[in-house]
């Protein structure tokens, strides 16, 4: 009997590591994926009011939430079975960058040498227009040196399952390269349209319809234009609940979009919930 179950310890352990080998030889193969994405040449404009619309995109769009002050680079995550997740010194990586590199970078997640980026929500800062995404590269190129003592990146055993069973995808995965950019026009829906889509789609997914742990952006049917405009500014709903990431997220980001922009937001989600509720 010892024997038999000594025969079968050994059998299933070969049985896990050899899943564990496929696990990691099938995630290694994704994350050294390459992208047949060409960079393409953009202007980057200058003067003080374009590095001030640069600011403006890199304090609304959340660029420091996850690369810390100055964008020197943190660690954001890092759970010992999942990943350990670190958002690079920005100052020091660009300046092996072009700037259609950079770009491409931004949009469309890839880096020069090809492979693409995991969590960066290129998917989100694909919707900037060629205005905004130079500023924003004009206003990056401006950031002093940060000393950089940052650990590597480091994808766990879940990590790498998730990338296995297509949980987890690199991020020029999710972004369909050729798709129409929305126009950022002075009128509040086509402001709210773009605002929203190169805002708010990292949280609420690409057709704004939420996810697991975010609710639709259809809910502000249920708000007046001043309970939004709270919300955003301090987020807090209208029914006055305690929030924990729309709340770190709108003193963090959303407080510095302009009123025009809160007010493009409001008209174009209520908007679309009047829609959404028409073809019901």
């Amino acid at each position: 009997m010892k024997r038999i179950a000594k025969w079968l310890a050994i059998g299933l352990g070969s049985i896990m590591a050899l899943a564990l080998l496929v696990i990691y030889g099938v995630s290694e193969y994704r994350l050294r994926q390459t992208f047949d994405i060409p960079a393409t040449p953009i202007t980057i404009p200058v003067g003080m009011a374009s590095l001030a619309r640069g600011q403006h995109v890199y304090a609304t769009r959340g660029c420091a939430g996850c690369h810390g002050e100055g964008m020197r680079g943190e660690v954001f995550f890092d759970d010992r079975m999942i990943a350990r997740l670190v958002a690079p010194n920005v100052p020091k990586a660009i300046r092996a960058y072009s700037d259609s590199d950079l770009a491409r970078l931004l949009r469309h997640g890839v880096r020069p040498n090809g492979r693409g980026v995991a969590v960066m929500p290129s998917s989100m800062f694909y919707n900037l227009d060629d205005e905004d995404l130079g500023s924003l590269i004009a206003y990056l190129r401006t950031l002093p040196a940060q000393p950089d003592s940052l650990p590597a990146t480091a994808m766990r055993i879940l990590a790498r399952v998730g990338l296995v069973t297509g949980q987890y995808k690199l991020e020029p995965l999710n972004i369909a390269h050729d798709a129409p950019r929305p126009r950022k026009g002075p009128e509040p829906v086509a402001l709210g349209e773009y605002t929203a889509k190169s805002s708010c789609t990292e949280c609420h997914g690409m057709k704004l319809e939420g996810g697991p742990d975010t609710p639709a952006l259809s809910v502000v049917a249920a708000y007046s234009a001043e309970e939004f405009a709270k919300l955003m500014r301090e987020g807090i709903p209208r029914d006055g609940r305690k929030l924990d990431l729309m709340a770190r997220t709108a003193r963090g980001r959303f407080a510095y979009l302009t009123d025009e922009e809160v007010n493009g937001l409001y008209t174009f989600l209520s908007k679309q919930s009047a829609a959404t509720v028409a073809a019901r």
